[in-house]
């Protein structure tokens, strides 16, 4: 009788799913504070690895995987927008042209787009391990009522340059809806 219910417990646990095999329900959007964003095809929401991020998206690459980060600052803390600017450039050992700062019109919450790309210093928090040449940054400033939404892409400028696309659509999508 003890090996039958040992052998149906082991047949049972064989084959019912464990919780690390199945992927966690994916929202197709989600808010940080009063902004809707919509999850970009092929990303996947992850629980961000620390507690200063509001949220993040992943993507398998060929490298290291991609991270779309969303950190939210309360009106009043965060600083403004040019020094969230400056402080992405201080991520920069060297910047391969001038960074490029946009802010387009016509959206429902005033958006800064910023390009940066050069060598990237190694140990910033969130940012990679060693100093990194060839890397791209693409940061997303969304100014709400309530305080600030910072979205950052980093990476190798090739893979970042590949999904461009779908963070510019990300950003200005939420950017031009009301909150």
């Amino acid at each position: 009788m003890r090996f039958l219910t040992l052998t149906l417990f082991l047949l049972v646990g064989a084959a019912a799913p464990s919780s690390a095999q199945t992927n966690p329900p994916q929202p197709v959007a989600f808010r940080i504070g009063p902004v809707r964003f919509d999850r970009p095809e092929g990303w996947m929401y992850s629980r961000p690895a620390d507690g200063v991020r509001a949220a993040q998206l992943e993507k398998k690459s060929a490298g290291t995987p991609l991270r779309i980060t969303f950190t939210r600052f309360p009106a009043g803390s965060g600083g403004t927008v040019p020094a969230n600017v400056e402080r992405w450039r201080g991520q920069f050992l060297s910047l391969d042209h001038p960074a490029e700062v946009e802010t387009p019109s016509g959206t429902a919450l005033p958006l800064t787009l910023v390009k940066l790309g050069g060598t990237m210093k190694g140990g910033v928090p969130g940012g990679p391990a060693q100093d990194t040449p060839g890397s791209l940054l693409l940061g997303a400033i969304l100014e709400s009522p309530e305080g600030l939404v910072v979205v950052k892409l980093a990476g190798p400028e090739q893979e970042i340059r590949r999904e461009k696309p779908a963070f510019l659509n990300l950003v200005k999508n939420a950017a031009g809806r009301s909150p």
